[in-house]
């Protein structure tokens, strides 16, 4: 596969995008292909790393616990996966290739519709071109400074006095941060997407092994990143071109009416040095979000101790003793309380001793090893008792009167 030969003028930087997707392309593309034919490198690399997990696992089989249906199942699967990635062409193109070097394009172009920054009918590499030769034209016709008249000499930017940098100096180095910034970044992402694809026959056999996963985590957020990356700076490029093309237009319009344009150089390098900054902004940002390992968490509110949410007995309102007050009507119901209970307890106490006492006499009556006490003996206090009425003589002599 020929790639387009870069030639100078009008359509340098068309022809410079086009020759590094087309490196891009063939890098992963015949990378992969090469790496992953019989006989190769990659290839006995891969069967040694298969004929290593599948040992590991019979020796697991022999003398390590047996393995659960799960584990068998994505032992399997995992076979399929890395088999298919590495070797199989058609698979690794719909599943891998297509989706990263060219997703981002068609993912840019939706953001980019929906918001306006894009023409129908014409592409970004197309677009990127005709503000190139804008600029190199406004720079051919310059700022007007020897030649051109004044708009308006009151006006802020209306004279030269202003200028901080010379007018074809600013024009020169504005066209030269705006096709360094686009085909540096552009190259960056698009080889570096093409070598982690071309790697793959490589990498792919390193998802046997626990120990070396990592370089297998590390390839995918390479490639999460070539795509990220791509689709960022295609919007940045889409809004910087929504902004220089009007006043690309509007400046060439003044000079071909022959005035002079005063402000244009250094607006123009602010604009050019203000997007590749953003670029390269952009393209680290990106790769902070995808190489982040920890999900982000919310810091634990601090709790209420549970000592806290019982209530507190009400403290007497001196606070010098620390004594509980308790209110009257709960001061009554303990005395109560009390002297119920007390009187149940003497109760208890006297039937359970007369009941023991009876049973006690009753055991020894029929021995004859103590004193026994008639059941129909008076009880104790009775004995001594008047069975008549206390009379006198005085009362008799009162009653028989």
């Amino acid at each position: 596969m020929a790639c387009p030969a870069i030639i100078t003028g009008d359509s340098f930087l068309l022809r410079v995008l086009a020759h590094i997707d087309c490196q891009a392309q063939v890098i992963g593309s015949y990378g992969y292909l090469a790496l992953g034919q019989p006989g190769s490198t990659a290839s006995v690399l891969m069967t040694s790393l298969l004929t290593l997990f599948i040992a590991l696992f019979g020796i697991r089989l022999l003398f390590g616990p047996a393995p659960g249906a799960r584990d068998l199942v994505f032992d399997v699967l995992k076979i399929g996966i890395v088999l298919t990635l590495a070797f199989s062409w058609p698979a690794f193109r719909t599943v891998v290739y297509d989706v990263t070097l060219k997703g981002p394009a068609e993912v840019a172009n939706a953001i980019s519709g929906a918001s306006g920054n894009e023409r129908p009918g014409e592409g970004l590499a197309q677009r990127l071109q005709r503000a190139d030769n804008a600029i190199v034209r406004l720079t051919e016709a310059g700022a007007g400074r020897n030649l051109g008249a004044l708009i308006d000499k009151d006006a802020p930017g209306g004279t030269f006095e202003g200028s901080a940098i010379a007018d074809d100096t600013a024009f020169g180095s504005a066209r030269l941060l705006f096709l360094a910034g686009t085909i540096g970044a552009l190259a960056l992402l698009r080889i570096a997407a093409g070598l982690l694809l071309a790697l793959t026959p490589l990498v792919a056999g390193l998802w046997f092994f626990p120990w070396t996963r990592g370089v297998v985590a590390g390839w995918i957020k390479g490639l999460l990143l070539t795509m990220a990356g791509s689709v960022g700076t295609a919007i940045v490029l889409s809004v910087e071109l929504a902004i220089i093309e009007p006043w690309l237009a509007d400046a060439l319009r003044v000079r071909s009416l022959g005035y002079a344009i005063p402000a244009a150089p250094t607006e123009l390098f602010a604009i050019m040095l203000a997007f590749a900054i953003v670029q390269l902004m952009m393209i680290w940002l990106l790769a902070r979000v995808v190489f982040t390992r920890v999900w982000l968490t919310l810091p634990d509110w601090p709790r209420i101790p549970e000592a806290q949410l019982v209530p507190q007995p009400v403290v007497s309102g001196r606070g010098l003793t620390g004594d509980v007050s308790f209110n009257r009507a709960e001061q009554v119901s303990n005395a109560v309380e009390t002297v119920i209970r007390r009187e149940r307890t003497l109760t208890s106490d006297r039937f359970t001793r007369i009941a023991s006492t009876g049973m006690n006499d009753g055991g020894q009556g029929s021995t004859g090893a103590g004193p026994t006490i008639d059941g129909s003996a008076p009880r104790l206090g009775s004995s001594y008792r008047r069975t008549s009425l206390r009379t006198s003589r005085a009362g008799q002599a009162r009653d028989r009167s």
